[in-house]
């Protein structure tokens, strides 16, 4: 399970890079930190005990891994106290919404058996 997490790790840090950075958050790099430190947080929390519950909960585990990212990351930004709250959670939002889009494209696209699609046409 831990594989999938940290597989998950980069692509999600880089779709909320990009939301905080077009955000007018900051520049790249600045948006690109932020990103890494709001998302180690969460998957801090994954890795001690929320994971195995986001996994078993069936499709309420992406409900359940949103909202806690919200709360988790929310939190992290404000701590930063670079903005006003209101950009804050607009941004924090907006970032786990494309996330959370990105995670179930991929759970889609990994659940389609491309062995067969791909074996089926070489018999």
């Amino acid at each position: 399970m831990l594989d999938f997490y940290i597989f998950q790790f980069v692509p999600l840090l880089l779709v909320e890079a990009f939301v905080l950075w077009r955000m007018k958050w900051g520049s790249l790099e600045r948006s690109m930190y932020d990103s890494l430190l709001m998302n180690f947080a969460s998957f801090l929390g994954l890795i001690l005990g929320l994971g195995p519950v986001v996994a078993g909960s069936g499709p309420w585990g992406l409900t359940l891994f949103g909202t806690y990212s919200i709360m988790v990351e929310g939190t992290v930004l404000m701590l930063f106290e670079r903005h006003p709250p209101k950009l804050v959670w607009s941004a924090v939002l907006i970032a786990n919404l494309l996330g959370c889009i990105v995670l179930d494209c991929e759970v889609f696209f990994s659940s389609i058996p491309w062995h067969d699609l791909i074996g089926s046409g070489s018999k």
